[in-house]
């Protein structure tokens, strides 16, 4: 089967390549880490992929914040891998601003994941910020995860120890995880993350999680 790519600016968002698993394990993680996650936001579509996943777990609400419309639609391209997200009676897309979203919304969420583009791309570093990550936690419901997926390549040593220490301000407990090299997804969350690899094991057992 051909690749797909999805380009935003030239610059590769997303695949049905290498990115796949990157895109898949942003979703299994943290919905894996929470003991029964039910309501999600996924800032940035991309692909839709993760967000396809996160509706293989016994989720009630798929939402996503978008800002570009020809994203949303490019995804739709992808419906093969993602699901066919965009159909799902779970799913609102909302094509605006991740944080527009936050201030706007009164939902609380047992999972936000953040997955912008690279936080060197023009308009994406506020996503980044102590202010977005505030932000995030006020959405989140009592006992939410938030995941955060940071790119290792084009960006100094310096500037990852910056968003990792500007995470962890906000949220005191965080896991690290390797989805790809080069690729890390943060965890974080008020409270201590309580599992154990028995707890994840019979999570992944699960039929439509396993099949993703």
């Amino acid at each position: 089967r051909d690749t797909l790519f999805l380009k935003v600016g030239g610059k590769t968002d997303a695949s049905t390549g290498l990115d796949m698993s990157t895109q898949v394990l942003s979703a299994h993680i943290p919905l894996l880490l929470h003991p029964q996650p039910q309501r999600v936001l996924v800032i940035g579509l991309g692909s839709g992929v993760t967000l396809g996943q996160a509706g293989r777990h016994p989720v009630t609400t798929l939402h996503c914040a978008e800002i570009d419309p020809a994203v949303i639609e490019g995804a739709r391209f992808f419906k093969a891998y993602n699901d066919n997200v965009h159909e799902d009676p779970r799913t609102t897309i909302f094509a605006a601003d991740g944080r527009n979203v936050l201030l706007a919304s009164t939902s609380q969420y047992d999972v936000i994941i953040s997955e912008p583009s690279n936080p060197w791309m023009a308009g994406i570093a506020y996503l980044f910020t102590q202010e977005f990550y505030q932000l995030a936690k006020q959405r989140l419901a009592s006992g939410g995860l938030m995941a955060q997926w940071l790119q290792l390549y084009r960006i100094s040593p310096d500037d990852v120890k910056l968003v990792l220490k500007t995470f962890h301000e906000e949220f005191p407990h965080v896991s690290v995880w390797s989805t790809l090299e080069g690729d890390l997804l943060l965890v974080g969350s008020s409270a201590p993350q309580q599992w154990t690899s028995e707890q994840l094991a019979q999570r992944m057992a699960a039929p439509a999680v396993q099949e993703g």
